[in-house]
């Protein structure tokens, strides 16, 4: 009966064939990279970004480099079975977020998350709907779209990993929180509470009869 070992930094390999695809893959990978030194040098950049590597930008593929490319893989296939992530995106997501640099030392990043027009044309026209019973005018939609981009760009996501590079994330916004609370402060918000405890009211006293 055929089986597989598996090992976090090899791949899966067959063990009646011996044949391993994910290395193999790894391998060639490597071999392609080895060959151009344009993208020696963008690797470099990248894992050196990453903290994976620590020698010169040169476009030369040495023993340093291909060390750091095995760690940054042994990393990535780590955790590839609960987040599938190509070499590149992983590379940058640990440049985005300071991780990986395995010098015991707490590291932070900001980033402001600015929601496109779309979805925001779609929050607050379903939140005035909802809270006063109709869809807001051209004025009121762009006021409260130009609120909402500026409380954004007030409170950034704050990404920090500690000194064991475990990710604590604060800040941000929630739009939809935000602008409720917003909203149930007009006049038109109050009115429409007021309707609809009256019609409440008025089918409780109906029911009684």
């Amino acid at each position: 009966m055929a089986g597989k070992i598996r090992n976090p930094k090899t791949g899966t390999v067959d063990a009646t064939t011996g044949v391993s695809t994910p290395l193999t893959e790894y391998t060639n990978f490597k071999k392609s990279v080895a060959k151009s030194p344009a993208l020696i040098s963008g690797y470099q950049k990248l894992l050196k970004a990453a903290k994976y590597y620590r020698g010169p930008i040169n476009g030369k593929y040495t023993p340093a480099f291909q060390k750091a490319l095995d760690s940054a893989e042994e990393s990535r296939l780590s955790i590839s079975a609960i987040r599938p992530l190509s070499r590149d995106e992983f590379l940058q997501e640990q440049v985005n977020f300071g991780a990986g640099d395995g010098t015991g030392k707490a590291r932070t990043t900001t980033q402001t998350y600015i929601a496109n027009d779309t979805d925001l044309d779609a929050l607050v026209n379903r939140l005035y709907q909802k809270l006063t019973g109709y869809k807001p005018n051209a004025k009121e939609l762009a006021e409260a779209k130009r609120d909402l981009v500026r409380q954004e760009k007030l409170n950034p996501t704050k990404q920090a990993y500690d000194a064991s590079g475990n990710l604590i994330q604060t800040g941000g916004i929630n739009e939809e929180q935000y602008l409720t609370s917003k909203i149930e402060q007009t006049g038109a918000a109050q009115t429409s509470r007021a309707a609809t405890a009256n019609e409440i009211l008025l089918g409780e006293l109906g029911g009684l009869r």
